[in-house]
């Protein structure tokens, strides 16, 4: 069952709406590449677990936690009845080699990427820790790295580390949780409601670079490709790039979220949501849309919409 469903991340949001409106310098493509690709490794393992789980869990996804002013995320989170499973999921694509002595990770020939034994090491103590002080300690805790990519390969790698390959995820994963038969208690949905209740939402590691209204393109974005190619026929917006059709309503609304999510402490208005659609000519429109869809505030020029 999952309890706690995952989202795209605020910084995921934002950094794809900038790389549609902005020309995003090499390091942001990469930071922006690095957060699409690991959410799709994460929603790949999110399916995995309901499609082949049977037994009483509780799934939590997306976890980040704060004990002793330490931070740390938790990608994948499963309660069973006698043990709590956590997994760092990482979505690496093609060959690597894991240097052990060094605890380093290499990609052929030379490209390293932070070693993933470390990063649980760390997340395994920091969650104990806040076990332990919200009085589940008592509950054994096992964590593993979980390599989705089919197309990944680790050199060097020992036996004994907590990793689970691509072609091992059926049975160290889903065949090891379906062997917990007992059934799940109130003080495991105490526990899952803590950790709910201490996430979390604003990520301190973010990478989000600055920007100004004035920099960004204006359009509506394709809900589909994601690019600034929408014209207007009828009730329908249609992509120019993918042919996508989406009722203009629908785009208004979106297109309203996407404004309000890069720039919290502006207003929505009716003049500012035109210039940012910038295809919509017809004011009315904008504004009934807005009227049936969000709260309004004010009266005439001072009108503005929540």
């Amino acid at each position: 069952m999952f309890y706690k469903v995952r989202t795209e991340s605020k910084e995921l949001k934002i950094m794809k709406s900038l790389n549609a409106r902005k020309n995003l310098a090499d390091k942001e493509v990469r930071y922006f590449s690095n957060l699409r690709k690991g959410y799709e490794g994460e929603k790949h393992f999110d399916q995995l677990l309901g499609e082949g789980l049977q037994c009483d869990c509780l799934i939590l996804c997306d976890l980040l936690l704060q004990i002793n002013n330490s931070t740390f995320q938790i990608d994948s989170l499963v309660i069973t009845s006698n043990k709590i499973f956590a997994y760092e999921i990482k979505n690496h694509e093609d060959d690597f080699i894991y240097d052990g002595k060094n605890k380093r990770m290499f990609k052929k020939p030379d490209y390293e990427v932070p070693d993933p034994y470390i990063q649980l090491k760390k997340n395994d103590q920091l969650l104990r820790k806040w076990l332990q002080e919200k009085g589940f300690g008592d509950i054994s805790l096992v964590y593993y790295v979980a390599f989705v990519n089919p197309r990944f390969t680790l050199y060097q790698a020992s036996p004994d580390l907590p990793f689970i390959f691509p072609t091992q995820l059926q049975r160290d994963v889903i065949e090891t949780l379906n062997s917990n038969s007992s059934k799940l208690t109130g003080r495991h949905k105490r526990l899952a409601d803590q950790l709910i209740n201490s996430h979390i939402i604003d990520s301190p590691y973010s990478q989000v670079p600055t920007y100004s209204y004035e920099e960004l393109r204006k359009g509506i974005t394709c809900a589909q490709c994601n690019l600034i190619s929408v014209f207007i026929e009828g009730v329908d917006c249609i992509c120019r790039n993918c042919g996508n059709k989406e009722k203009l309503r629908d785009a208004v609304v979106r297109s309203a979220e996407e404004y309000r999510l890069l720039f919290p402490n502006q207003r929505i208005t009716t003049n500012v949501l035109q210039e940012w659609c910038e295809v919509i000519e017809n004011k009315r429109r904008i504004s009934r849309i807005l009227m049936k869809n969000y709260k309004r505030i004010g009266t005439s020029r001072w009108t503005y919409f929540e």
